[in-house]
């Protein structure tokens, strides 16, 4: 695997990561806890050091929270990376939300479904320009 420096920071990410929005069972298969810790096993081993997830990856934070089971004994062995933007209210639809109290509490949601303190990457995500733009968000 090649590792390349995440942006200005000191960390060396994977340049392939794991995407888990599959896990949020958007695609017509619902992961259970085994096969998402398999998969990230698997990614594992193969010295992908990088997980993206989101909180609308599934209802109530469900790939954040598989994620966070998988890596709870690893943690500091992953660049965990998730996003802010769209609040899953069920399972038709996601609702924006760019509000700078909105991504405080959407942060402190995935935190608590990740079950860490951190996360290494937080992204904005697929808003207009003018969300994005918003300094106060940053």
């Amino acid at each position: 695997m090649r590792f390349r420096r995440l942006g200005k920071t000191e960390l060396g990410t994977s340049v392939v990561g794991l995407g888990t929005y599959q896990f949020g069972g958007s695609w017509g298969k619902d992961f259970t806890k085994k096969e998402a810790a398999d998969i990230i096993a698997a990614a594992r081993d193969g010295e992908i050091n990088l997980i993206d997830t989101a909180e609308c990856y599934g209802v109530d934070h469900l790939s954040e929270r598989l994620v966070g089971q998988s890596i709870a004994s690893s943690r500091s062995r992953w660049i965990l990376a998730t996003k802010f933007g769209h609040v899953r209210k069920d399972h038709s639809h996601n609702t924006k939300s760019l509000g700078v109290d909105s991504v405080r509490q959407q942060l402190e949601a995935s935190l608590r479904a990740l079950g860490t303190d951190y996360v290494d990457l937080y992204q904005f995500h697929s808003g207009p320009n003018e969300d994005f733009d918003n300094d106060e968000l940053y």
